[in-house]
This record gives structure tokens, C-alpha cells and sequence, in this order.
């Protein structure tokens, strides 16, 4: 058995996962920094939502063919040029704001464009992993990119606003531009990842052909529909977790953002326990005792008026959803034949970012009907019955 941080040892994994940490931290400090700055350039509401919808466009719009293109081209290559593109990008917008020349308009343009950078390369890197690390392995690897996020996300924001008090906004965007470097250095001193190039093949019918595999083959389709299936319900804890701080438990900012710290703490605790349980259980008994374990928590967090109680219980559930995520993801990405892992990354990725934007819409309407305690109940209901009907419906038969 590997223990959870056995993929550090393999010296290329490990030199990729320190450089992505680094540039993760640059990116959250980045996503902070700009929303920031929007507001001490215009004090209009719908300017300010636009950086985050600026961020967000890309992912959802260049998805498949940035999966597309992991498939079509040199990986290593593609992370490297994506890598620098965001570099220049992000330098731009720190010589634009020490300049004074940072507008809103170019504000805007820079953050899509940044995020359009980082978007064609994800799928290459979540491509790449499973050439690095074997398949007993790829679990742990997948889940520690999840504490790589996590851990950024936890501080980048932080970092971003000390910086700012201190310096400017321009020397965090200077920082983000920094933190792309290592990637690049790892790509270009590293040959051993495998090239996979698909010449003359249109890029829509790479994409068709991606498709056509994962929906014809039953086991990856049922794996991507319990993924969307899955974060649909658990996105409940996100979409009303701003509600439950100040209704139910009566607390200010700072609760909502320690709260909020519970679920990033409970993904990245539960790594260090993940691989002992998969050493003793198939992927359906983990899958249906972490969804009972979430509903439970849940259901505490919709009863509870103790702070100390909900955040204990949103560790657990942040414990559960990276249980279910990690076991659910890395099973998809082992089944994968290794000239499809960059379409068919982007279309699991497509499938999370479905079904969290299906559930946030759902569970935000069924809130303000019912109320945050019996939608928070809701959930916990539907969570159970979808995890015995999926056992059935969408089965996943592989081996441990």
C-alpha cells in the first residue's frame, strides 16, 4: 500500500506539484488582487461581477477544446507556451497598474485572457499526472493537486491582501507573472513525459471522437454522470453556507470565512486517510458510506445553532465531497487510454462544473422557498437516495 504523499518521491511528480503549488498561490492571489483593484476603478456593481465572470467564461466556453488539444500536440509543450502566455499577461497588469494605465476595460480583458491561459493548459496537466505516477499510485496524485488547490486557495487571498496593504496590487499581479516559472523550468528540463501528437485531424473531430468514446463506453459515462450527480447535491453547502453563517448561527464575516476554512481543512485531512480506506474497500462501499457520512453531517450542520458544532460538521462533509470526489475522478482518469486523458479531463471537468452550476441554482431556489435549515434536510434526503439508486443504475464495476 502507498502511503499519501508516496507520489512526492518520484522526482519529476514532485517538482511539477511544488511548481503548481506555487503558481496555484500566484493564481488565487491573482483572482484576489484583480477583484480588488476593480473596485478602486469603478464603484459599478456589474464591473466588479465581470472580473469574476471574465475568470470564469473561458472554462466553460474552451473546455473540450483545450482537451482537444492535449490530445493533438506536445503536453510538456502546451504547458510551457500557455504558462509563459499567462506570464506576460499577468506582467502587463502589474506594469499597467505601478504605470496608472490599468483601466477597467483592460482590467477585464487581462483576467479573461489570463484565465483563458490557464484554461488550455488544465487538461494537459491532469493528462500528464497518470504518465508520471502508476496507476496504484494515481489516487494519491490526484488527491494531492486537490491540497495543492486547496492549500492556495486557503492562502493565496491572504497573501493578496497583505501585499496590497503593504505595496500595490500591480507587485501581487508581478508575483502571480514569478510563479509561472517553475512550471516552465520543469517542462523544459523534464523529457521524459510522452509526447502524444494527432496530426492532420480537425480539431471538432478530435473532440467528436473524445465524446463518442466516453459516451459509448458505459463504465466512463457512468463515472461522469455520478460525478455531476454528486457535486450537484453536495454544491448545496456552497450555495447557502453564506446563509447558514449569518441566519442560523448569527455570525460575521470572519465566521463565514472560518466556516468556509472547515471544508478546505476536511478535504485535505481526509488525504492522509484515503489510501488505507481504498486498500480495504471497492469505490461503491466508499461512495455510499461517505454520502451516509455527508447527509448525517449535513443534517447536524441544518439543526445546529453552535458554531463550534457546524464547523465540525462541514470538516466532515468537506471530508466526504473530497472522498467521493478523489475515488469517483481517479477511477475515470485510470480508465482513460492515454491518448484520450485530455479530452476526456475536460469533459469530467465539464461535468463537475455542470452539475455544481445545476445544484447552486437548484439548492439557492429550494432555499428561498423552504428555508435554509429544511433545504439543507432536502439535500441530505436526496444525497442518500441518489447514492442507492446510482449503486444500481450507474454501477461502476472495476477492480480496487
Amino acid at each position: 500500500m502507498h502511503g499519501p504523499w508516496s507520489p512526492l518521491r518520484i522526482r519529476i511528480f514532485r517538482a511539477l506539484w511544488i511548481a503548481g503549488l506555487v503558481s496555484n498561490i500566484g493564481t488565487f492571489m491573482h483572482i484576489a488582487a484583480a477583484a480588488w483593484t476593480m473596485t478602486t476603478l469603478s464603484d459599478s456593481p456589474t464591473l466588479v461581477g465581470l472580473v469574476q465572470t471574465a475568470w470564469a467564461v473561458p472554462g466553460f466556453l474552451l473546455a473540450l477544446y483545450a482537451g482537444a488539444f492535449a490530445d493533438m500536440v506536445d503536453r510538456r509543450r502546451l504547458i510551457s507556451v500557455a504558462s509563459l502566455l499567462a506570464l506576460v499577461i499577468a506582467a502587463a497588469l502589474a506594469m499597467l497598474q505601478w504605470s496608472g494605465g490599468l483601466t477597467a476595460e483592460l482590467l477585464i480583458l487581462g483576467t479573461f485572457l489570463e484565465s483563458l491561459a490557464l484554461t488550455l493548459s488544465a487538461p494537459a496537466f491532469m493528462a500528464i499526472t497518470p504518465e508520471l505516477v502508476d496507476a496504484t499510485r494515481l489516487p494519491q496524485a490526484i488527491g494531492l493537486d486537490a491540497v495543492s488547490r486547496n492549500i492556495a486557495q486557503s492562502i493565496g487571498p491572504a497573501f493578496a491582501g497583505a501585499i496590497i496593504a503593504v505595496i500595490s496590487p500591480g507587485a501581487v499581479f508581478a508575483l502571480n507573472a514569478i510563479s509561472f516559472v517553475g512550471i516552465v523550468v520543469v517542462m523544459q528540463t523534464n523529457k521524459s513525459i510522452n509526447k502524444n501528437v494527432i496530426d492532420h485531424v480537425a480539431i471538432n473531430e478530435v473532440i467528436k471522437n473524445g465524446i463518442k468514446h466516453v459516451v459509448g463506453t458505459r463504465l466512463l459515462r457512468n463515472l461522469a454522470l455520478r460525478l455531476a450527480i454528486m457535486l450537484g447535491v453536495t454544491s448545496v453547502l456552497t450555495s447557502v453556507l453564506p446563509i447558514v453563517a449569518k441566519q442560523s448561527l448569527g455570525v460575521a464575516s470572519s465566521g463565514y470565512g472560518l466556516l468556509s476554512g472547515a471544508l478546505g481543512i476536511g478535504s485535505v485531512t481526509v488525504v492522509w486517510v484515503l489510501p488505507r480506506i481504498r486498500a480495504k474497500y471497492g469505490i461503491e462501499s466508499i461512495t455510499m458510506f461517505s454520502a451516509g457520512i455527508w447527509s448525517a453531517s449535513t443534517a447536524v450542520l441544518a439543526s445546529t445553532t453552535s458554531m463550534l458544532v457546524a464547523f465540525f460538521a462541514l470538516l466532515v462533509c468537506g471530508a466526504c465531497t473530497m472522498a467521493m470526489l478523489n475515488t469517483i475522478f481517479s477511477a475515470f482518469m485510470v480508465q482513460l487510454p492515454n491518448e484520450l486523458r485530455g479530452r476526456g479531463s475536460s469533459l469530467a471537468m465539464l461535468m463537475v462544473w455542470l452539475g455544481i452550476a445545476i445544484g447552486t441554482f437548484v439548492w439557492g431556489a429550494t432555499t428561498s422557498i423552504v428555508g435554509v435549515g429544511d433545504a439543507l434536510v432536502t439535500s441530505a434526503f436526496v444525497n442518500i437516495i441518489f447514492a442507492i439508486v446510482n449503486r444500481f443504475a450507474l454501477r461502476i464495476t472495476i477492480l480496487r
